[in-house]
């Protein structure tokens, strides 16, 4: 059965970045995760984050995407993902510090990029962070330990990646050199053959076959998901309605998997944001 989460209704968790640091008021909402060992492996998380958290200037060797639901995220000195606003962070491609902006609630993916080093799921990231303060300490971003009898400095990221993979990431050349920072509201619905639905067409990255797109549902409106062969991510940003006569509402998230179909019907007027992701040796270019 397609599985349906509501965001609103769940508590918040512990943070999940506790390797940046301890920042008060750090909170996630774990929703959806894959299977550690898989070149594929994800986390969908929603995360409460204070103005309060740093993070310094780096990259990673996987994709994300953030989906600014209130507030405002710094990904960067004067640039930030404003509330309604999807930033797409491309793997090696370098984005911070991260500091200021607003108190926020972001909903995040995190997944494996194209280059197929995979991802680090949180329980083991946290079991690496817990090994790790045996002998050093995680602080604004980065991991102090002594080598040597030195004390050494190294992004906190990059050191627990080393300490769970042996090896420090292998940064390829980012298919973008930037993060890209999408807008929908600017951007126009268009009609479908359904009567009653619109989708707008957000963001298309071939590479690693990823499509973000909207989808609006008029009231008293239906639609078929016809099944496809990777995963989607159904997120409801106003309105509600059903999936296969299962309840949506405002911040309800749905995990379709490849194969999986169903129907949508609004009961008022229905919007969604639609998150596509193939895999890596599926993946389009």
């Amino acid at each position: 059965m397609t599985d349906i989460l509501h965001c609103a209704e769940m508590p918040w968790g512990e943070s999940l970045v506790a390797q940046r640091g301890p920042t008060e008021g750090m909170a996630h909402k774990r929703l959806f995760e894959g299977e550690e060992s898989s070149p594929d492996n994800y986390m969908l998380v929603m995360s409460q984050e204070p103005k309060t958290y740093f993070s310094p200037r780096h990259r990673h060797p996987w994709d994300q995407i953030r989906f600014c639901l209130q507030g405002k995220i710094p990904i960067a000195k004067g640039l930030h993902i404003e509330g309604g606003e999807i930033g797409y962070f491309p793997e090696s491609a370098h984005y911070g510090p991260q500091e200021g902006g607003e108190d926020r609630i972001v909903l995040l993916l995190q997944f494996g990029g194209a280059s197929g080093q995979g991802f680090i799921g949180p329980d083991r990231l946290k079991q690496a962070r817990l090994e790790m303060e045996r002998s050093g300490t995680f602080e604004k971003g980065v991991y102090t330990a002594e080598r040597d009898g030195q004390r050494v400095n190294r992004d906190a990221y990059e050191a627990v990646w080393a300490h769970v993979k042996g090896a420090p990431p292998a940064y390829v050349s980012p298919a973008y050199k930037a993060p890209i920072v999408m807008r929908p509201e600017a951007l126009r619905w268009k009609p479908s053959a359904d009567r009653g639905v619109a989708h707008k067409a957000i963001g298309v990255f071939p590479h690693r076959g990823l499509t973000i797109q909207g989808i609006k549902l008029d009231a008293g409106s239906a639609m078929e998901l016809a099944p496809v062969e990777v995963m989607r991510f159904l997120f409801v940003t106003e309105g509600c309605g059903a999936l296969d006569g299962r309840e949506l509402r405002r911040w309800s998230v749905v995990r379709l998997l490849p194969g999986e179909d169903g129907e949508i019907s609004a009961q008022n007027s229905l919007e969604i944001m639609e998150l596509i992701v193939g895999t890596v040796d599926n993946r389009a270019g």
